[in-house]
């Protein structure tokens, strides 16, 4: 499988799987009679193996793209990017939860609160899909097996303006 390939469609059974998410919260699932434990169950194991086909390409080509000798400071920055991301995303989706007023307090009969949860699942579930469009220009179309550069290209300093300068 191709990097593209294995990226765009992981991302696609993931946008299904959290749609699942969107018609639990809009109730739909219990107005055809289906109960929210089947949701539950399948959605998220099938969500956290999606997520690893997701991180696998990312370490695999990583290491091939990697200089000699700093595949450790590579995976700490992928690693940290990753963690950024997330943080960054539970911040926006909590700001999201604020503004379309889902602010349980735990108390009772508030189920109003949750009226537009949905609304939240789906924005949830379209925005990842954006970076798709990135994905021709910024992912190399190549088999995971594929050698994506020569071994005399692994030098983190080659082509620096250090080496120019100094004639190397």
């Amino acid at each position: 499988w191709s990097y593209r390939w294995l990226l765009l469609s992981s991302n696609l059974v993931l946008c299904i799987l959290n749609l699942l998410d969107v018609v639990m919260f809009s109730r739909t699932n219990i107005a055809i009679g289906i109960p929210d434990h089947m949701f539950l169950l399948g959605a998220g194991a099938f969500q956290q193996m999606v997520y690893q086909w997701q991180w696998m390409p990312g370490i695999v080509i990583n290491s091939q793209l990697c200089p000699s000798g700093m595949e450790a400071t590579m995976y700490a920055l992928l690693a940290g990017c990753h963690n950024l991301g997330q943080t960054i995303s539970y911040s926006l989706g909590g700001l999201l939860l604020e503004v379309l007023d889902c602010q349980p307090s735990g108390a009772k009969s508030e189920s109003s609160q949750f009226d537009k949860l949905w609304i939240a699942s789906l924005i949830s579930t379209v925005t990842p899909m954006f970076t798709l469009l990135a994905v021709p220009w910024l992912i190399p179309d190549a088999k995971q097996t594929d050698k994506l550069l020569d071994d005399s290209d692994r030098d983190a300093t080659l082509g620096s303006l250090w080496r120019r300068w100094r004639g190397g």
